[in-house]
């Protein structure tokens, strides 16, 4: 038999905690105030941020130039980037016209320096920063320089024969041709215009910093639109000779580098 047991709870006051610390705080008698403190004002800001060696966009005015006729009635020699050009003593153009496209220019200090690829003003800025020549592009750029002087983009196939514009043929030598028209010139040699790629060697240079362009792309894409130009160019008196002895461009007629030399 359980007994009825009268349970009392009894609840204590907490004692405080005893620390053993040779610290002794000072027993004085002051008081906190809180203060709220307040916060700056938010700025808004971007929630991008720019990137120094991000790609740079095209600017948003661009000033188009326009080509002077100033080597009318001269010969015009203009450097390609073809294997026939390995060994080639680029002394023997000093005191000729001459159009330098893309890193040909570090070859031979040229009249005029071409190219229609921005990348190339992005892998050679400094080589072309320091060129003193005529510089002309294709398409403009937010860094260049305000000695670079930029053309409008024409039609694909043909002859532009507004000197602010230039038919391009989806390639910088075509793009060439063209400038040296507009430049006056009475005769063009090409140059290292092989337009093509065994496999084996694509430039008389170590290339450039990207993929080499593939035969199949010289074969269907460049050399169709050469027919065209060279149609336009008999129209307007202008001799174009092909100096690469091996080069599948043929609707140029073809000379030896000699040849092309005892023009100057």
């Amino acid at each position: 038999m359980q007994r009825n047991r009268n349970i009392r709870k009894v609840i204590q006051e907490p004692k405080a905690l005893e620390h053993n610390s040779n610290v002794y705080r000072r027993a004085d008698k002051r008081t906190f105030v809180r203060k709220t403190h307040a916060r700056p004002a938010q700025v808004a800001t971007a929630k991008t941020i720019e990137l120094v060696n991000a790609a740079q966009p095209e600017p948003s005015t661009v000033y188009y130039s326009r080509v002077e006729k100033i080597f009318e009635g001269e010969t015009i020699y203009i450097i390609g980037g073809g294997p026939s050009l390995v060994n080639f003593d680029f002394r023997q153009l000093v005191g000729c016209k001459t159009i330098a496209i893309n890193k040909a220019i570090l070859f031979h200090r040229a009249d005029v320096c071409y190219w229609t690829d921005g990348r190339f003003y992005t892998w050679f800025k400094n080589e072309v920063d320091n060129y003193t020549g005529l510089k002309y592009a294709l398409k403009p750029g937010s860094q260049y320089t305000k000695d670079i002087q930029v053309l409008r983009k024409g039609k694909a196939y043909g002859l532009e024969k507004d000197p602010s514009t230039l038919a391009h043929g989806f390639n910088s030598g075509y793009a060439a041709i063209n400038l040296a028209y507009h430049l006056g010139a009475k005769r063009i040699i090409l140059l290292g215009y092989d337009m093509g790629n065994d496999g084996s060697l694509g430039h008389f240079h170590d290339g450039y910093p990207t993929r080499a362009i593939g035969d199949k792309i010289y074969k269907d894409k460049f050399m169709p639109s050469f027919k065209q130009l060279s149609v336009d160019m008999k129209k307007e008196n202008v001799m174009v000779l092909n100096a690469s002895p091996y080069s599948k461009l043929n609707v140029f007629p073809k000379i030896t580098l000699e040849q092309a030399l005892s023009f100057r």
